[in-house]
């Protein structure tokens, strides 16, 4: 399935009352400092929006929104090409679910660590939302299901070793292809980016 356009959804666990207007500061702050491994752009605030993305980071190659949709908040990051260089070269979809993971949980373990929140927001890691946000590369069909599940079996196995890993279709055909996961733990963002390879 060759297509960039992947989303990948980590809820809060505990955050701040005020969670959506202190990440306008904070995303500001990412892009003075060009923190994250691509071009950061701008902030979009649709905190107007009821279950809407909130407070969005706009980057060249993603977009991180402070999501509220189904009335559950989290970071969503949404990739919608691969410009920068450790991406251009991406060809294989499991090399591609690693990346996408890669750069969602390095954004959740930034704002984890972010003095504005003194250590009030957390993240679960024990259920995220997936989702290919391409409905020709990846119609909302049992056949492309099995396809992406293929790929994302033995990656949830080094994630997730020695548990149980529960993945459902979100089967809707009115909806984009969406894997719902749900693990029988709670790893922490840290342990999972270690078992991804990165020292944290």
């Amino acid at each position: 399935m060759q297509t960039p356009k992947y989303e990948l959804k980590w809820f809060f666990d505990g955050a701040p009352a005020n969670a959506l207007e202190a990440f306008i500061p904070v995303f500001h702050h990412w892009i003075q400092q060009q923190c994250l491994d691509e071009l950061l752009i701008d902030v979009a605030d649709y905190r107007h929006v009821h279950n809407g993305p909130g407070v969005m980071l706009i980057a060249h190659d993603a977009h991180y929104a402070i999501d509220a949709a189904d009335g559950r908040l989290g970071l969503l990051y949404s990739r919608r090409r691969e410009t920068h260089p450790s991406r251009r070269e991406i060809d294989d979809p499991r090399e591609r679910l690693a990346s996408v993971f890669l750069c969602a949980l390095s954004a959740c373990q930034r704002l984890e660590s972010d003095a504005e929140f003194q250590g009030q927001l957390r993240f679960r890691t024990d259920g995220f939302v997936l989702r290919i946000n391409d409905r020709l590369s990846a119609p909302n069909t049992h056949e492309a299901f099995q396809a992406v599940y293929e790929n994302l079996a033995p990656f949830l196995r080094t994630l997730y070793p020695d548990q149980e890993v529960e993945v459902s279709h979100a089967s809707d055909a009115a909806s984009r292809l969406t894997l719902d996961i749900q693990a029988s733990d709670n790893p922490g963002v840290e342990t999972l980016l270690t078992r991804l390879g990165v020292a944290v």
